[in-house]
């Protein structure tokens, strides 16, 4: 039975972790050195969350037509189809459906116009993980976008504090010097 590796860049992996790190709204474990409070723990401010709203503009071809950030926890996409009808995806549903993209992302990065990419295309899609910055295309119109350029660099600084460490030696290196040394 051939084994499955994981590869640095997976996506379902580094969804699954920015996800449990916003659902656990991550502590730092140790003291902060650059504090004169020794051993208190600092705290990775958890992002807001987004509201996307997606207008149909015919049969699957959706624009995002609006974005707006909420209270963290509170993200939901309302979608509103063609024929007049409004759906809003939130909580479990939202967040099944956002599994569902980031397992297929091969497929929704492609492009097209299908409710799966602009969702994956929007605030919600990186919030979900994607890194790569907003296709212009996928919004209605460029201030649209630009309403949470302010709140993607949020969660940009977010997820590097979050995996940051606190101090500047942790892990396996923690205690090795990097001098040039002398030795014989």
């Amino acid at each position: 039975m051939k084994k499955r590796y994981l590869r640095i860049g997976d996506l379902k992996r580094n969804a699954f972790i920015v996800a449990a790190a916003a659902c656990m709204g991550l502590t730092s474990c140790g003291p902060d050195s650059n504090s004169n409070n020794v051993g208190a723990s600092e705290e990775v401010k958890v992002p807001d969350g987004i509201i996307t709203e997606l207008t149909e503009e015919a049969p699957d071809q959706w624009k995002i037509t609006d974005e707006r950030t909420t209270v963290p926890g509170a993200s939901m996409a309302i979608l509103k189809y063609n024929d007049g009808r409004i759906d809003t995806l939130k909580g479990l549903d939202l967040e099944n459906k956002m599994k569902d993209l980031a397992a297929n992302e091969q497929q929704y990065r492609q492009g097209g116009f299908g409710l799966g990419s602009v969702l994956w295309w929007s605030g919600m899609g990186y919030m979900a993980g994607r890194m790569m910055a907003p296709r212009a295309g996928y919004y209605a119109n460029p201030g649209v976008m630009n309403n949470t350029a302010a709140w993607r660099q949020n969660v940009q600084t977010y997820r590097q504090q979050a995996t940051a460490p606190t101090s500047g030696r942790s892990g396996f290196f923690k205690g090795r010097s990097s001098g040039t040394g002398t030795g014989g």
